[in-house]
C-alpha cells in the first residue's frame, strides 16, 4: 500500500485509526507480554525476581523520556522520519536482549527499547491532532483506546504461550516481529502531516526553540487543567494497577487462576465504556463527557472508601468490586476526551503536546501508584482513600483550572 497522501480537503480514510491504535499497541505489548517470563528470565540470568522487575521500572522511565524528546523532534522533522528512528531504535534493542547475559545488561537494553518505542509511538497522536479536531478527534481517539484496551488481555496471554513453546526469549522475538511490522506501517502506509513548509520553518528555528514549546504548553493555564486531571486519572488506575496483586490475592485469598478473570473485568467494563463515549459524541461536546466521566469515577471512588470503612476486614468482594469496576470503568469516557480537550489548544505542536500528554501519564501514574503502595498498611483503606483522593484532585483542576464548563476557543485558550 502507498504512503496516504492527504490534503487540506481530503476526509482521512476509515483504516487510519486501526492503524495508529497498532502502532500505539506497541507499548503495552512491550510490557505485559514478558511478564509471565520474569520468574525465568530471573532463573536464567542466577538473579531475584525482584532484580528484573527492574526491567519493568526502566521501560516506564524511557518510554516518558522518549516521548518527551521524539514529540518536539516530530514537530521539527516530520511524524514519519522521528518514528522511522524509534522504530530502529526499539528493533536493535530488542535484538540486544536476546542476547543479553547480564541483569544489567537487560535493564540498560529495556531502557534504550522504550526510548525508541517512546519515539514511535508519540506520532499516533500527533498525527490524530493534524487531522482531526474536535468530536471527531474524540472519536478517533475513543477508536485507539479500544485498541489500546485489547492489547493488555491479549499481551499476557501470548507471553504465556510463547513461554509454554519455548523459552523467554521467543517473547522477545515475538517483539521484533512486531516492531518490525510497525516499521513497515510507518513507511509504507501512515501520511506525513507535518507539511515541508512547516518543517522547514521549524528547522529554521535555532535548537533551543525544540524544547521551548513545552514553555508554551504550561503557559495554557486551561490546558494543563486537562493535562492533570487526566495525569490524576491515571494516577487512580496505577493505584488500582500497582495493588492488586495484594488487594485480590492476598486480602481476599483468591487462587492466582482467578486473578486474571477479576483484573480483566474492570478492563472489559472500560472498554464498553470506551464504545459508549463514541455514541454520547454524536451528542455531546468533549468537554461535557467528560465531566460527567470525572463524576462518576468520583462518586465510585466515595462510595469504595465508605463501604471499606463501613465493612473493615468483614467486606466482602463484592462490595470491592462492584465500586472499583466503576471507577475503573469511567476512564473509558475520561481519557479520550481529556486528549481531545487539551490537544485543542495547540494545533501548531502537537507532537509537543501530545508528548507531554503521554509522558505526564506514565509520571504521575507510576509516582501515585508507588506512592500508595509505600504507605502500605495490609489493609485496603489507604488503596481506597488513595484513588478518591486522584478523582477528587482530578474533578477540581478540571472545574477551576480546565474550566471546562466554558467552551474552548483556541483564540482565548489563556
Amino acid at each position: 500500500m502507498p504512503p496516504l497522501n492527504l490534503t487540506a480537503d481530503t476526509r482521512p480514510p476509515r483504516w487510519l485509526a486501526p492503524c495508529l491504535a497498532a502502532l500505539v499497541a506497541l507499548t503495552p505489548f512491550a510490557i505485559d507480554t514478558y511478564l509471565p517470563a520474569i520468574p525465568a528470565m530471573a532463573a536464567a540470568l542466577g538473579v531475584t525476581v525482584a532484580q528484573v522487575q527492574h526491567s519493568v521500572s526502566s521501560y516506564l522511565l524511557g518510554f516518558a523520556i522518549g516521548q518527551l524528546c521524539g514529540g518536539p523532534l516530530s514537530d521539527r522533522w516530520g511524524r514519519i522520519v522521528v518514528g522511522t528512528i524509534g522504530l530502529g531504535i526499539f528493533i536493535a534493542s530488542t535484538a540486544l536482549i536476546l542476547l543479553a547475559n547480564s541483569v544489567e545488561w537487560l535493564v540498560a537494553l529495556r531502557f534504550l527499547q522504550a526510548l525508541g518505542g517512546g519515539f514511535a509511538t508519540v506520532i499516533s497522536g500527533a498525527i490524530v491532532r493534524d487531522l482531526y479536531s474536535g468530536r471527531e478527534a474524540a472519536r478517533v481517539m475513543s477508536m485507539i483506546a479500544t485498541m489500546m484496551l485489547i492489547a493488555p488481555l491479549v499481551a499476557p496471554v501470548i507471553g504465556s504461550t510463547l513461554l509454554t513453546l519455548g523459552d523467554w526469549h521467543g517473547i522477545f522475538v515475538f517483539l521484533l516481529v512486531y516492531g518490525a511490522l510497525m516499521l513497515l506501517l510507518v513507511r509504507g502506509v501512515l501520511p506525513e502531516t507535518v507539511s515541508k513548509f512547516r518543517r522547514a520553518r521549524r528547522q529554521r528555528e535555532s535548537r533551543r526553540n525544540l524544547f521551548r514549546n513545552y514553555a508554551q504548553i504550561f503557559r495554557t493555564p486551561r490546558a494543563l487543567g486537562f493535562l492533570f486531571a487526566q495525569a490524576l486519572v491515571s494516577g487512580c488506575m496505577f493505584i488500582y494497577i500497582t495493588t492488586a496483586p495484594f488487594v485480590f490475592m492476598e486480602h481476599f485469598a483468591l487462587p492466582a487462576a482467578r486473578f486474571p478473570l477479576m483484573f480483566g473485568s474492570c478492563v472489559l467494563l472500560l472498554a464498553v465504556m470506551v464504545q459508549l463515549n463514541i455514541r454520547l459524541l454524536k451528542f455531546f461536546e468533549p468537554r461535557q463527557i467528560l465531566q460527567a466521566g470525572i463524576g462518576l469515577q468520583l462518586a465510585a471512588c466515595v462510595v469504595l472508601l465508605a463501604s471499606t470503612l463501613y465493612f473493615g476486614e468483614a467486606q466482602s468482594l463484592l462490595a470491592w468490586m462492584l465500586p472499583l469496576v466503576m471507577a475503573m470503568g469511567a476512564i473509558g469516557i475520561i481519557t479520550p476526551n481529556s486528549a481531545a480537550c487539551y490537544l485543542e489548544f495547540f494545533p501548531g505542536i502537537s507532537g509537543t503536546a501530545n508528548a507531554l500528554y503521554g509522558a505526564s501519564i506514565f509520571i504521575a501514574g507510576g509516582l501515585l501508584g508507588g506512592l500508595v503502595n509505600s504507605v502500605h498498611t495490609g489493609t485496603l483503606v489507604p488503596i481506597a482513600a488513595g484513588m478518591l483522593c486522584c478523582a477528587a484532585a482530578a474533578f477540581a483542576c478540571l472545574l477551576f483550572v480546565a474550566r471546562a464548563r466554558q467552551p474552548i476557543e483556541i483564540g482565548r485558550a489563556r
